[in-house]
């Protein structure tokens, strides 16, 4: 397995668990938390993409100003399909280099991004109900 199968590896397996964490969500689930400092799943889907956008930015020699990003539409299947979009274009970028860098920066912003935002959403879920912590792993 090359450095670039593992990073691929990598990300299929966050995204999966991304995908999972979101699915389902409704109404009122979108903004809560599970204490007041904690993002909830609205402020955690539109923090996940730019990440994204951070790595594409980083990646072709810009200087992302983290902080400043705001989705265009902050409902909940909007912000869905915005993450997913910028993801995609992350993922795409990444593993068409051959930088070694850049691999080192999608492993970071967002695989294990992803990993740590997901036990935060996990925790919440389990909160709420009515939520299989398992489903985040493929085959499950």
């Amino acid at each position: 397995m090359t450095t670039k199968d593992f990073l691929k590896m990598q990300l299929d397996d966050s995204g999966h668990q991304v995908d999972a964490v979101f699915a389902g969500l409704t109404g009122d689930q979108w903004d809560a938390r599970v204490v007041a400092e904690a993002m909830s799943p609205r402020e955690t889907a539109e923090h996940l993409a730019e990440c994204y956008i951070a790595l594409q930015d980083e990646a072709q020699g810009r200087k992302h100003d983290w902080g400043t990003y705001s989705a265009p539409d902050k409902s909940g299947e909007a912000l869905i399909a915005n993450l997913k979009a910028e993801r995609a274009k992350a993922e795409e970028l990444a593993l068409a280099s051959d930088d070694p860098g850049v691999w080192a920066m999608a492993s970071s912003f967002v695989a294990l991004h992803d990993a740590y935002h997901v036990g935060q959403m996990v925790t919440l879920r389990l909160t709420l109900g009515d939520f299989n912590p398992y489903s985040i792993y493929k085959g499950h």
